[in-house]
C-alpha cells in the first residue's frame, strides 16, 4: 500500500517535517511493507521555504536581517536547482519572532524582508524569487521592505521618513522616490505565494482584518486603515499603481500591494504553487491514500488552504484523503464533504497549552490507529 503524508505545519506546535517524521515512524513500525511518501508542506507561511527546498533537492541558507522590532534575526532562504530562490517573510518579519506582549503593528517593520530579498537578488544574482507572505507581524504597507530595496519615502514637507519605517510612519507619506531601486530588482521575476485575497483597505482590508491578530486595538486599527489608504492614494496619484483595491493587496499588512504595485510581482495561490513545485500530482500515481492536516481545521480550510488543495488534487485521481488536524473548529461539519475521514488529535476538553504540549504523543496515538485502519481496509 502506498500512502502520502502531506501535512502543513501545526502552527505554534509542530513543523510539517516533524509531523511527517513522527507519522512515518509509526507506519514503519506497524506496517513496514507500506510505501510511504513524505511531503511536508507550507502555503506561504513558516516552513514553506524548507518544504520546497528539501523536496526539490535545493540548499538552505541563513542571512542576518533586521527583525520586525529592529533587532537582528537569522532569516533563511532556499536556493533551488533551477537557479531560483524561495523564502517566507515570516523568517524575517514574522509574528513568531516576537513575544505576544511585544506585538504591536505600530512598531513593527518589514525592513528585514527587503534586506533578505536584496541579498538574494543583488548579492546572489538570482532572478526568480518566490516569496511566501504568511505569518507576518506587520501592517506597514511594505514600506520598510521597499526602503531596504532603495525606495525613499517623504512627508509633505519633503522630509524623508525614518529608516526603517514602521506602522506609525506610513500615515505621513506625501511622496515616493523609486529612482534608487536597483535594475536587478526591476528585472527579477517575483512570485507571491499567498492565499489571502483581501484588498489593501476597507472592511475586509489589511488593517481591519489582520491588525487585531498582530496586537492592534480598535483605535490603532482605524489609524492604520487611514495610513494604508494614504499610501495607496499617493502611489496612484504618482503613477506607481493603477489601484489599491486588487485582491491580495492586503496580504501581510499591505506587503501584497507593495510587491504588486512597485515590484511588479505576480500572485499565486500559496497552496497550489507549493504543490506544483513538489510535483504532488506525480506522487499521486498508484497512491492508495493521502493523509493531510493543519493546526486547526474549520470551514475556512475549504477556502483554498493546503488540506483542501491536497484533497482537490487527490480527488481527481480517485485517491481518498484523511484529514488529521490538531483541532477542529465549531463549523467543521462541512469538512466531511471534502475528505474521506476527518480526525483530530484532541482527546477531550483541555486548555490550549495542554493541547500543544500533548500533540506529539497524540499524533503517535492517532498515526497508529490510522495505520491499523488502513491495514484492515487492505
Amino acid at each position: 500500500m502506498k500512502i502520502i503524508l502531506a501535512f502543513d505545519s501545526f502552527k505554534n506546535c509542530m513543523p510539517s517535517p516533524e509531523i511527517c517524521r513522527i507519522f512515518r515512524q509509526q507506519v514503519m513500525e506497524y506496517a513496514p511493507d507500506f510505501e510511504v511518501v513524505s511531503m511536508p508542506l507550507g502555503d506561504g507561511g513558516e516552513g514553506t521555504a524548507r518544504a520546497v527546498t528539501d523536496a526539490c533537492g535545493g540548499v538552505m541558507h541563513d542571512f542576518e536581517v533586521t527583525g520586525p522590532l529592529q533587532k537582528q534575526v537569522s532569516a533563511h532562504w532556499g536556493e533551488l536547482p533551477d537557479g531560483s530562490a524561495v523564502f517566507e517573510m515570516a523568517s524575517a518579519s514574522g509574528i513568531e519572532l516576537i513575544s505576544e506582549s511585544e506585538r504591536d503593528p505600530m512598531k513593527t517593520t518589514t525592513y528585514g524582508t527587503g534586506e533578505l530579498l536584496r541579498h538574494i537578488i543583488s548579492d546572489c544574482g538570482i532572478r526568480k524569487v518566490t516569496i511566501g507572505i504568511g505569518g507576518s507581524a506587520t501592517v506597514d504597507g511594505g514600506v520598510g521592505m521597499l526602503q531596504a530595496l532603495g525606495v525613499k519615502f517623504f512627508d509633505n514637507m519633503g522630509v524623508e521618513l525614518p529608516v526603517p519605517a514602521d506602522g506609525r510612519d506610513i500615515s505621513r507619506i506625501g511622496s515616493i522616490d523609486v529612482s534608487g531601486l536597483a535594475d536587478e530588482v526591476k528585472e527579477c521575476r517575483i512570485l507571491i505565494a499567498s492565499d489571502v485575497t483581501n484588498p489593501l483597505c476597507g472592511e475586509s482590508g489589511a488593517a481591519r482584518v489582520f491588525a487585531p491578530q498582530k496586537g492592534a486595538d480598535q483605535r490603532t486599527v482605524e489609524f492604520l486603515e487611514k495610513s494604508l489608504e494614504n499610501l495607496g492614494r499617493v502611489c496612484v496619484e504618482s503613477g506607481l499603481a493603477d489601484n489599491f483595491s486588487s485582491p491580495g493587496d492586503g496580504a501581510a499588512g499591505g506587503v501584497g500591494f507593495a510587491l504588486r504595485a512597485i515590484l511588479g510581482a505576480e500572485s499565486r495561490s500559496g497552496a497550489e504553487l507549493v504543490l506544483d513545485q513538489l510535483k504532488f500530482d506525480d506522487a499521486l500515481e498508484n497512491a492508495d491514500a493521502v493523509i493531510t492536516g493543519e493546526g486547526c481545521s474549520d470551514s475556512q480550510t475549504l477556502c483554498g488552504k493546503l488540506p483542501a488543495a491536497v484533497s482537490e488534487r487527490a480527488g481527481k485521481k480517485g485517491v481518498p484523503v484523511i484529514l488529521l488536524s490538531g483541532a477542529l473548529g465549531k463549523d467543521s461539519k462541512a469538512l466531511e464533504e471534502k475528505f474521506s475521514c476527518v480526525l483530530t488529535l484532541s482527546s477531550g476538553a483541555v486548555s490550549l497549552q495542554e493541547a500543544l504540549d500533548s500533540a506529539p504523543q497524540n499524533l503517535v496515538r492517532m498515526a497508529k490507529a490510522i495505520v491499523n485502519l488502513l491495514q484492515i481496509s487492505r
